[in-house]
Parts: structure tokens; sequence; C-alpha cells
């Protein structure tokens, strides 16, 4: 079972997607991997969202982790 602290993360990242999402015409988000990978919380949240397919994350092979809301993770936004 997910941590509570990861789910109250995972939410407000969700929730952030989503504007970065709104404000940039559907563009994706990028952070720096070893940002993310200094704070575990962060790492554990974002992998979380990823299983659950509310985001996604088209950076592979590079040093960045280039989010993006999917559809799944925005009817979550709405309907929560």
């Amino acid at each position: 079972m997910i941590n509570e602290e990861i789910n109250k993360l995972s939410d407000v990242l969700l929730q952030s997607l989503y504007e970065y999402h709104l404000a940039n015409n559907g563009g994706s988000y990028n952070l720096p991997k070893a940002m993310v990978n200094a704070d575990v919380n962060s790492k554990l949240a974002i992998e979380y969202l990823i299983e659950k397919e509310y985001a996604t994350d088209s950076g592979q092979g590079t040093d960045n982790l280039v989010l993006a809301i999917t559809t799944q993770g925005i009817d979550y936004i709405k309907n929560k």
C-alpha cells in the first residue's frame, strides 16, 4: 500500500501537471533526473503516477524526466 505522504505528493504533482498541460497547450514538463533522484518521496510519487498511467515519461535515455499528464490523469483530477 502506498504511503499517505507519497499519495498526497502524487496528487499535488498530478494537479501541477494538469495545470502545466492547460497553460502550455498540452506540453510536457522537463525535470532533471538528478533533482528527482535527490528526493526519494518525489521519485516514488512520480513512479506511482506513471505506474497508475496518470502520467508518462518520454525522457528515457536522457538526463531528464519529460512528464506529461495522460487522459486517465486528467479524468482523475476532474473527478476528484
